[in-house]
């Protein structure tokens, strides 16, 4: 028989993480969780968080939040900068021309004077709009110490702008405005292409909240009570009608209908809900009318517990993310080496002006604004994703792991074969032994415990004392001060309880027919006897297919016979199967495969696997539901689609390879750019527009995970 396994003792292993963890900081703007140290602005005379620079420019730009403020409003205010910044640009043009008119032409050289002053009247505008926050940004006291890529790109256009300014006052034609607004033109919108990308990655987190209901109907009185969904406690009555989005997770005490879940498992079919099923937050019903029974508070509910496991998975960080933070730390000095030694050598071979072009082109080409994007955005799209789909991975690091697996476990009962088993054969010794088996199958969360109480409809429920499990053999529990125990063939040797010939028979019958079987006894005789009958899930060939044609090997583990082990080989045509294990044999079996280097996946019902979960690289829980505080598993699948498994290797194996073009990429981008800077073949708006262009590139590339 199978592990069995009780409520009050072990509880499933699907949770990704624990909710008692402290929280990181939450971007102001577009409300990803800050991972590193935040940002520091004042926003209406408080210190907000953000997580990058350009969160805090579109906020100070719009005055709005989240996509609100990365949309039209945005645009709308930065168009007004474009639009000064392309005069100047045009009026730059007619400077440069000038330079070819006749010296002592006095009128034309009045009226260049002029267009110079009209230049700087344009530009300065551009420069109070959108360079006086990036300078902030690089010098303010909240942030003295956080040296970053906003100090290159302020550096560099006010740099062009004064000596600009400069040059006007002093009547020299060293006049580089329209390389100091188009900068800070084609950053600002760069900004806006990252901050909106770290909005759309955040969408599903957003699509969860908006899925709560703002009021619920409350039964008072025998009268329905309109109240906001805040104001429900435990034990209200909640009516939903169809149509409407389930206010309040619960249990149905009337009614009956179809219910959209697929928000929280990713299945479109319908479900069928009648009196004591469960309805969860942010569901939605499509026909009938139910009156569910709230059992647990607000912050236990499903949507709610969906939306902090998302805060929380999002706060960890892959190594390969980690890697990138590193080399992007040290890459900042280097690049402020290389613009001050080419300006140093251009000053020395050209002059000043020069110099001054060189070294701003290098520092604008080598912001690594890509490279910082790169990873973070893939896996934040693919943990997004992978949520969409009904299963949650516990954090970046683990999706990570996922693309390099080797080699995939599965347990038997309620994974590779149908969570309820039917039961097939019964014999008990009289009534009170049937009493007694179904009232310690009664306290059992194991899947055979479950299919047994729905057959035993008239079965009567005793008083259960010294209830305990022992792990891999059955459970124990004393009636009327007797002990009695329930499990395996092994479990009942132990206590020096062998089968007589009778019982026997019946053994050797189901085993030929594939059954599980479970026995009773008070430590002297038999007493009772079931036997459970087993089918085979119709999507694990196909999961199983899948897995081969992504070159992962697939093993069985199985507390169950060698026969019923010889079945699942041939129907599903497995050679590693491996049947009448205990806990341990299976702990030593994912060790072993460990051992040879390979990374292993374990896939369990999450109830009865917990210790090979744990011990394998990556652990699978299956049909967690919304019990989601459990801690064993690193992946688990909301709904009982085996088919999951193979695509979450396909998005991991996405993920991985987008990660590594991203940071490919931007590495070709900054060292070409830097070599045709340094050589003085670069000018500053075409280093700054280099620099947007790459940032699009991560952008368009990370969001190709979405079509998996």
């Amino acid at each position: 028989m199978e592990n069995l396994e009780i409520k009050p003792s072990i509880s499933c292993s699907c949770g990704p993480l624990s909710l008692s963890e402290k929280k990181n900081a939450e971007c102001y703007q577009c409300g990803i969780p800050i991972t590193g140290k935040p940002l520091k602005f004042e926003v209406d005379g408080k210190m907000e968080d953000f997580c990058c620079f350009g969160c805090y420019l579109i906020n100070r730009t719009t005055g709005l939040r989240g996509e609100e403020g990365t949309a039209l409003a945005f645009l709308g205010k930065f168009g007004f900068g474009y639009f000064l910044a392309m005069l100047v640009m045009m009026l730059s043009m007619y400077i440069y021309g000038s330079h070819f008119v006749d010296p002592n032409d006095r009128e034309m050289l009045l009226f260049t004077g002029f267009i110079k002053w009209v230049i700087l009247f344009l530009s300065t505008p551009v420069m109070i709009l959108l360079g006086i926050p990036i300078l902030k940004n690089s010098f303010s006291k909240e942030n003295l110490l956080n040296f970053n890529t906003d100090t290159l790109i302020a550096i560099g256009s006010f740099s062009a702008y004064f000596l600009s300014v400069y040059s006007v006052l002093t009547g020299k034609n060293a006049i580089y405005f329209e390389t100091a607004t188009m900068i800070l033109v084609l950053v600002t919108f760069g900004r806006y292409l990252e901050t909106s990308s770290r909005v759309k990655a955040s969408n599903f987190m957003k699509q969860l909240m908006d899925l709560s209901a703002k009021k619920a109907t409350v039964i008072k009185d025998g009268k329905e009570v309109e109240i906001p969904v805040e104001e429900v406690r435990v034990g209200d009555i909640v009516k939903i009608k169809p149509g409407e989005k389930v206010s309040a997770d619960g249990v149905i005490v009337e009614g009956v209908g179809n219910v959209d879940e697929s928000i929280l498992t990713g299945e479109i079919k319908p479900v069928l809900k009648k009196v004591g099923d469960y309805l969860y937050t942010g569901t939605t019903v499509l026909d009938g009318s139910f009156l569910i029974k709230v059992d647990k508070p607000q912050s236990q509910w499903t949507l709610n517990r969906f939306i902090e496991i998302m805060k929380q998975i999002r706060n960890t960080k892959a190594p390969i993310n980690r890697i990138t933070d590193r080399i992007a730390f040290y890459f900042l000095p280097i690049v402020f080496f290389l613009a001050i030694s080419s300006f140093i050598y251009w000053f020395i071979q050209a002059g000043f002006e020069k110099a001054l072009i060189v070294s701003l082109s290098v520092l604008l080409i080598s912001c690594p604004c890509a490279f910082s994007i790169g990873a973070p955005l893939a896996l934040w799209l693919g943990l997004g994703q992978a949520m969409k789909d009904g299963v949650i991975i516990k954090s970046a690091e683990v999706l990570e792991k996922l693309s390099t697996v080797k080699k995939v476990f599965f347990d038997k009962t309620g994974t590779i074969t149908e969570r309820t088993m039917e039961v097939s054969q019964v014999w008990f010794k009289d009534d009170k032994s049937r009493n007694v088996f179904y009232s310690l199958e009664k306290n059992s969360e194991h899947p055979l415990a479950k299919s047994f109480i729905n057959w035993c409809k008239e079965c009567r429920e005793l008083k259960i004392d010294d209830f305990k499990v022992v792990f891999g053999f059955g459970i124990k529990g004393k009636v009327e001060g007797k002990e009695y125990i329930l499990g395996s063939e092994e479990f009942l040797k132990q206590h020096g309880v062998m089968l007589d010939d009778n019982i026997k028979k019946l053994k050797e019958n189901a085993i030929k027919n594939g059954e599980v079987i479970t026995f009773l006894s008070d430590k002297q005789q038999i007493l009772g006897f079931v036997s459970f009958s087993q089918k085979i899930r119709p999507e694990a060939k196909i999961t199983i297919d899948a897995l081969k044609n992504l070159k992962v090997e697939v093993g069985i583990l199985t507390g169950d016979s060698d026969y019923f082990a010889n079945v699942l080989k041939k129907e599903l045509q497995i050679e590693d199967v491996r049947a009448n294990l205990l806990p341990e044999d299976k702990l030593k079996a994912i060790k072993e495969e460990k051992s040879k280097g390979k990374v292993v996946a374990m896939v369990g019902d999450g109830i009865n696997d917990a210790p090979a979960l744990a011990e394998a690289d990556i652990g699978i829980a299956m049909g967690c539901g919304t019990d989601l505080t459990r801690e064993s598993a690193s992946i688990s699948l909301i709904g009982d689609d085996l088919r999951k498994i193979p695509l979450i290797i396909i998005l991991s194996r996405k993920v991985k390879r987008v990660i590594y073009t991203n940071i490919f990429w931007a590495f070709i981008y900054n060292i070409i750019g830097m070599g045709l800077a340094i050589t003085g073949h670069l000018n500053p708006v075409f280093a700054a527009l280099a620099m947007v262009l790459s940032s699009v590139f991560v952008i368009g590339n990370s969001l190709r995970i979405k079509t998996y």
